[in-house]
């Protein structure tokens, strides 16, 4: 550990030997001491041995930055006077912004913790997340048939549409009517229909089909009774 002025005056040559010897390990050590150097220069480095930092002092030659501190493990960085955790931890940190492969990350747990980040509040849990908002997600090629989530585009496009001897392209829909309530085809166009008729037990007492104009009652409601069915409609 050394400080010095760095200024190596006019004198004999084994007092110019001695001072230049303590200029260079003053150099070698980041001018250590429990106590700043006497003489200041801007982007000059000192380890401050009374409190384990190592410090680099402003361009304006005002004030010392504190760069990192010494412990028992090594060093600790900081970033505009705060400290950032270990080196390790921010090597995973920084290795998680660039990795694409979350199973390739090195102690990710230990990562999140240091974060502060909670799973299911400040990130979804691996099983069965509950995301809000607005997510979105990729669009499937029509007729895809895999596991890959289907999008309400990739329902509209793929579910809804349908072709229609003669030309044109129909739509189809579920209709449904409460127990006791009439059943009323969807409004517009003119739709081919198919419904069942339910009793209050839940069996199938009957079945009816055929074509009306949209917004047409096809099944007038009977008390207890429930109709579920389908229907066209040509676009």
């Amino acid at each position: 550990m050394a400080q010095h002025d760095y200024n190596i005056g006019d004198q004999n040559g084994f007092d110019f030997l001695v001072d230049l010897n303590n200029a260079l390990s003053a150099i070698v050590t980041n001018n250590a001491g429990s106590s700043e150097p006497n003489t200041t220069f801007a982007h000059m480095l000192w380890f401050d041995t009374n409190n384990d930092l190592m410090k680099v002092r402003n361009e304006a030659n005002s004030a010392w930055v504190i760069v990192a501190a010494k412990d028992g493990s090594g060093w600790t960085p900081y970033r505009q006077g705060t400290a950032l955790g270990t080196a390790s931890v921010q090597s995973d940190n920084r290795y998680a912004h660039r990795s694409n492969n979350l199973s390739d990350l090195p102690n990710l747990e230990t990562a999140r913790a240091t974060l502060g980040l909670v799973i299911g509040t400040d990130i979804p849990p691996k099983a069965s997340p509950t995301f809000t908002g607005v997510p979105t997600a990729p669009t499937a090629a029509t007729a895809t048939n895999t596991t890959q989530i289907a999008t309400t585009a990739y329902v509209k496009a793929t579910a809804h549409p349908l072709a229609i001897a003669g030309g044109g392209v129909g739509r189809f829909v579920s209709i449904a009517a409460p127990a006791g309530a009439p059943l009323v085809l969807p409004a517009g166009g003119t739709w081919i229909y198919f419904y069942l008729i339910v009793n209050s037990g839940g069996a199938i007492s009957g079945h009816q089909s055929g074509h009306a104009a949209g917004g047409s009652t096809v099944y007038g409601g009977a008390s207890s009774i429930q109709t579920i069915g389908w229907a066209w409609r040509k676009a």
